[in-house]
């Protein structure tokens, strides 16, 4: 699975004059983290400092019957109204992050071994 965001802001259509980005530290996300500040993240200062210039990306490989979590971090140019709803779709090998109504080609996934079983 390959992920990349460019280094721009996108603008969230429902809320004009918002601009975001995503970013996608390296560190690995669990279960054990969620409750923690910052979901556990331990350099998302350093992180952030480094990399508000640099377009994000993350490649990693899903064995099969694995699983993988990964850190997600968007900023605002202002406070958003309401509930921001995320997630991750797939169309085709085609990545999609979508943030309420503004969708946005992320990556791929390479689906060439996959088997499907009943």
């Amino acid at each position: 699975m390959t992920i990349d965001f460019p280094v721009d802001s996108f603008e969230l259509p429902s809320s004009t004059g918002r601009y975001f980005k995503i970013f996608l530290p390296a560190d690995t996300m669990t279960l054990e983290k969620e409750g923690l500040f910052n979901y556990g993240l331990p350099v998302l200062n350093s992180f952030l400092d480094k990399g508000l210039q640099k377009a994000s990306s993350l490649e990693r490989t899903i064995h099969p019957k694995g699983s993988s979590a990964f850190y997600f971090v968007t900023l605002f140019n202002k406070g958003v109204d309401g509930i921001l709803r995320t997630g991750l779709s797939l169309k085709g090998q085609d990545l999609f992050y979508r943030i309420n109504d503004k969708e946005i080609y992320c990556g791929k996934i390479n689906l060439k071994n996959l088997m499907l079983q009943k």
